[in-house]
Parts: structure tokens; C-alpha cells; sequence
């Protein structure tokens, strides 16, 4: 074996000189090392960036979900907290699940209108309503119609408030407005203690309508059938939505009139020799169009019959009614009102029995009932809306309320005696 070589130190056998491996075993002599790329800086660089964006995605992340929002809807908003999600919106009368993003409505030009836009909430997984809850998490709330320009007759909304004929709305802003305001934008902003903000937008549509009036001194209606050709003549020559006024003379009429042809208002005299008198059944049929109006009217019965029988929205107001089965009959699928009447003498003073699902207006104050069998019998009412009975005067009759269906019913301020 030459001095320059060794053994393979596992059989033996002589080795070149410099083996890594015995070629006759074949067993590996070197231990062998990997290859390993060479490090570069920019490798390093870029994985620190890497690290570092990932970092700022989660903390922006995490920096949004824990800032204050802005939601904004035409009607509507489903807005989510911690408590659950929300549907809030801006409705029409007692329906609290359905968004009105626009409202239209018809009135004459230099008239007066006022209504109320109101603002429902509901929890989006049940339907209940979340109105108090909500509202304990609401730091201030504001409507406004913001910039309208030159408007002649500017739109007007009052501050939020709770309604107590409405306590399932849970706030109301009442609008003032002509029929000159023309279109505006409502904004309903809801700023919440956690620094959310939530815009409901509504647009109010106001259409001018025209107003004809038709006076006692220009046109026959001494006579009952005379006052029935008028209005069914004014029925075909005035078209609705336009509002209609006829203005009584100081007469009594002993015929039927039915009221058929279209909504009109109708005035009672109260300058002349007497008031203007139904001794027979006044019927409100009109349906087509707005509420029909009734001022200073007297209805005088016989004892029997019925004085003002409405299957059609009515509005009775400062009208006197005695001596009937049934003062004022209100019945079919519509509301009618009677404020600052005085029903006397009746079987039945005011009589409601209607299936209808809408609520014109809840007011019944300042009524006198005296004398009457049953003041009032509520057989059956549109909706659960209470009745405010407000300043109505109950006197010797010999039931005051007879409230057959049960309905909420208003009387902590009304006079019992």
C-alpha cells in the first residue's frame, strides 16, 4: 500500500488518494454538505415588508370596525350594533314595516295642511318592535328640509317628538305645508352615543289642486232636490282631486240627500234666520277623492232613522244632532271623525262600525253627549289607533261608551258626569 494512501476504515481495501467514497464498499468517506443559495439582501427586505402590511391591514382593520359609521336610505336604513339589527324607516299611518320613500298628496293652493312623518323601528330577526330599545342608544335626533331657495311657500317640520295617538311610531315630526310647497326632500338624522350617523331621506310631493266654491246666493239649493241636482252636477263638471266647497242656505231640508258624486265639503249657514237642517238622512257615499267636511250643520230627527250615515271618509265638526235612533252613523270600511259636536236626545249618538285598515285622524274632542240611550257604541273600529276623547263633555246618558270591540279608547281628559 503506497505511504499516500489509506485503508477504507470499513473494509479495508486501499483508497486513492483525496476518496469521498471506497470503490469497493461504496460507503460515502465525506459527509456531504447542502448547497445553500446565497442570502440576499432585497430576499430580506421584502419579507419584512410583507410582515408589515400584513400588520397595517389588521390594524386598519380592526381601526374601522371601531369607527363611528354614516348610513343613509331613501325610506329605509338596516343598521346592525352589538343588541342585533335594526329596520328603521319612515312610514305612513299604522303600517310600521312598510319604507315610504315618497309621498304625494293633493291640496289646495293657498290652504294650510298639516301631517306627520314617522319614523318606525323594528328588530329585522323577530318583526317586534324596537322603538325603546333603540332609542336609548340615540343621542339626538333632528329633521330638516334644509335649503329650499325661493319657495313662496316654504315646507315647515317641527321637532321630533313621541305621539301619544300613535305609540307604536317611535318619533313623529309634523309638517306644515300648501299646496304651493311643490317637492321637497325630508331628512330624518339620527346621531347615536356610539358616533354612528343615520340619514333617512323622504321626498314630499305636494300637488295644487283647485278650489271652487259654490254659494247659496249664486245657485238653487233651497230644497232638498235642488241641493241633490247641484252636487251631482258638480260631480260631472269638476274633476278630483280638486276641492269643492258649497256654502247652505239658513233652510231646513226634509228629503233625503245623498252626498255620491264626489267628495265635497259642505257649510252650514250661520248668519242667517236658522242653521242650515237635515229632518232627513244625510248619506256621505263619496269615495273617490278626499275626506268629505261637514261645519255648522244641524241634523233634527223624529225619533227614529238615522241623521248623518257615512259609508265614505267624513269629518263632522260643530254639528248638532238630536232626536235620532242614531245621531251620526259612521260604517263599511272607512274612518270618520265628529269633533266639537253636540249629539242630544238619541238613542244612539255616534255609532262606529267599519272594518276599513286606515285612521284619518284621532281626534273626537270637545263632543257634548246628553240624554243619548248609548253616547257612543264602537261595534267596530279600522285598526287598534286609540280615540281621544279629549274636552267631550258625558252627561245623563244612559250609557256613556259602549265599546263593543274593544277598542283603545282616550278618556283621561274628557268630562264624565
Amino acid at each position: 500500500m503506497d505511504a499516500c494512501t489509506k485503508p477504507c476504515p470499513y473494509c479495508g481495501a486501499a483508497l486513492p488518494a483525496g476518496a469521498s467514497f471506497c470503490p469497493r464498499c461504496a460507503r460515502i468517506l465525506r459527509a456531504q454538505q447542502p448547497l445553500r443559495p446565497p442570502t440576499r439582501l432585497w430576499g430580506k427586505l421584502a419579507r419584512r415588508a410583507l410582515a408589515a402590511a400584513a400588520l397595517l391591514v389588521v390594524l386598519a382593520a380592526a381601526a374601522w370596525a371601531w369607527m363611528p359609521k354614516t348610513y343613509e336610505g331613501w325610506g329605509e336604513v338596516i343598521y346592525t350594533d352589538d343588541d342585533g339589527t335594526y329596520q328603521l324607516l319612515l312610514g305612513e299611518g299604522s303600517d310600521r314595516f312598510t319604507p315610504v320613500p315618497q309621498v304625494e298628496t293633493n291640496f289646495a293652493r293657498k290652504e294650510i295642511c298639516r301631517m306627520p312623518s314617522r319614523f318606525y323601528v323594528n328588530h329585522v330577526d323577530t318583526g317586534a318592535n324596537a322603538a325603546a330599545a333603540f332609542m336609548r342608544k340615540v343621542d339626538s335626533i333632528s329633521v330638516d328640509f334644509g335649503d329650499q331657495g325661493d319657495n313662496p311657500s316654504p315646507m315647515i317640520c317641527d321637532p321630533p317628538a313621541s305621539a301619544d295617538y300613535a305609540p307604536e311610531v317611535a318619533m313623529v315630526s309634523r309638517l306644515t305645508f300648501t299646496g304651493e310647497s311643490g317637492s321637497q326632500e325630508l331628512v330624518w338624522t339620527i346621531r347615536m352615543d356610539n358616533g354612528d350617523t343615520i340619514r333617512l331621506r323622504q321626498q314630499i310631493t305636494v300637488h295644487p289642486v283647485d278650489t271652487y266654491e259654490y254659494h247659496w246666493q249664486d245657485y238653487p239649493m233651497e230644497t232638498a232636490e235642488q241641493l241633490q241636482a247641484l252636487m251631482d252636477q258638480i260631480g260631472e263638471e269638476v274633476a278630483v282631486p280638486n276641492v269643492v266647497n258649497v256654502y247652505l242656505p239658513p233652510v231646513t231640508y226634509t228629503q233625503p240627500v245623498e252626498l255620491a258624486s264626489r267628495p265635497m265639503n259642505l257649510y252650514g249657514c250661520t248668519d242667517g234666520p236658522q242653521p242650515t237642517t237635515f229632518t232627513d238622512t244625510l248619506s256621505v257615499t263619496a269615495k273617490d277623492g278626499d275626506i268629505c267636511y261637514l261645519y255648522d250643520l244641524e241634523f233634527r230627527g223624529g225619533g227614529d232613522g238615522v241623521g248623518l250615515s257615512a259609508s265614505a271618509r267624513v269629518w263632522a265638526e260643530r254639528c248638532r244632532f238630536s232626536g235620532w235612533r242614531t245621531g251620526a252613523l259612521v260604517y263599511g270600511d272607512v274612518w270618520g271623525n265628529v269633533i266639537g259636536c253636540t249629539f242630544l236626545d238619541n238613542q244612539v249618538g255616534f255609532h262606529f262600525n267599519s272594518d276599513g285598515a286606515s285612521v284619518s285622524h284621532t281626534g273626537y274632542q270637545n263632543n257634548v253627549f246628553q240624554n243619548n240611550g248609548t253616547a257612543v257604541v264602537l261595534e267596530n273600529v279600522p285598526t287598534d289607533t286609540a280615540m281621544n276623547f279629549e274636552g267631550s263633555r258625558f252627561t245623563r246618558n244612559g250609557v256613556d261608551i259602549d265599546n263593543r270591540c274593544g277598542q283603545a279608547v282616550n278618556i283621561a281628559k274628557a268630562i264624565i258626569e
